[in-house]
């Protein structure tokens, strides 16, 4: 088939239409139910976003006697801290021989570029909210409640936590932009975005709503049980988390050794605690959901971060 300019400028604007609807598509975060907080900072000046954090309160006091000071009785002071969210700009891109367009037809090159290009930063954010989650408060130690001695690049830290744990923030949506190299005859696309997140403290600033479960990541090694998901869950609850709404349960993102051995667990259970199986194994096909057990609802993830 032949091109020309207006086929070229036909894929590249239905790539610009079409990026972010594709970005938004492959990112497990930010996800409205797993991220309740979340920031637009388009056209606004600054690269960082001040979320402000309450602290926690006091109880009442009891006043036995009149004219007793209430303030005496509990001080309640209102002290508010903040986290900053800080902004990273991520890029891709994908160079489209003319050949390419003329052997292949535009169908197949759209296809393909949405492919690498939302891919590519769908990856990368996904990469970064798992990485702000795995070292909140520190490094994965804190909050943890599996096997902390497990560190390197052989582990993962697996995430049980409440939507109100994270935020996030974007200052550019997913852009791309194209332009002709002709000493090579080459289509140059170039996508890019800013966006970042930070894990949100609960009044107290180590308290955060995220627990941490280390576990090998080979196949067949891991030994996550569901023991350790009921103990994390049971953390967050004593903590006063309200898990997704709807549902009242939390999020656990696992590695794929992490699923391999909690859905060994989940198949011995019987059908009326977790509900029925093959619907279970249609769902993981379709969104990456494998289960639901111990107050969680499981979520599949390559992109976990290793263990500090």
């Amino acid at each position: 088939m032949a091109t020309t300019s207006t086929t070229v400028q036909e894929l590249y604007t239905d790539i610009v239409s079409d990026l972010k609807i594709f970005v938004d598509d492959a990112v497990l975060l930010p996800n409205s139910q797993f991220v309740m907080t979340s920031f637009d900072i388009s056209g606004s000046s600054g690269n960082t976003v001040r979320v402000p954090i309450v602290n926690a309160y006091t109880n009442a006091g009891e006043i036995a006697t009149p004219g007793t000071s209430i303030k005496d009785a509990a001080n309640s002071i209102l002290n508010p801290g903040e986290v900053d969210v800080s902004l990273t700009k991520f890029g891709v891109g994908s160079d489209v021989h003319e050949e390419a367009l003329e052997d292949g037809g535009v169908a197949v090159v759209r296809q393909a570029l949405l492919d690498r290009l939302s891919g590519g930063i769908a990856q990368a954010i996904d990469i970064k909210g798992f990485e702000t989650l795995a070292t909140a408060g520190g490094n994965s130690d804190v909050n943890q409640d599996g096997n902390a001695s497990l560190s390197g690049s052989t582990a993962d830290v697996n995430i049980v936590m409440d939507p109100s744990a994270l935020a996030y923030a974007v200052k550019r949506q997913p852009t791309v932009r194209m332009w002709y190299n002709p000493d090579t005859d080459v289509h140059e696309f170039r996508a890019s975005t800013r966006a970042g997140f930070a894990a949100l403290w609960n009044g107290v600033s180590t308290d955060f709503g995220i627990r941490k479960i280390n576990d090998l990541n080979t196949i067949g090694s891991g030994t996550v049980t569901l023991d350790e998901i009921a103990k994390s869950v049971a953390n967050l609850r004593k903590g006063n988390y309200g898990g997704m709404s709807g549902s009242g349960m939390f999020a656990a993102f696992i590695c794929a050794a992490t699923e391999y051995s909690i859905a060994s667990q989940l198949n011995s259970v019987t059908q009326s605690a977790i509900g029925d199986l093959s619907q279970i194994g249609n769902r993981a096909l379709l969104t990456g959901l494998i289960g639901q057990a111990a107050g969680c609802e499981f979520y599949r993830s390559n992109n976990l971060d290793n263990p500090a």
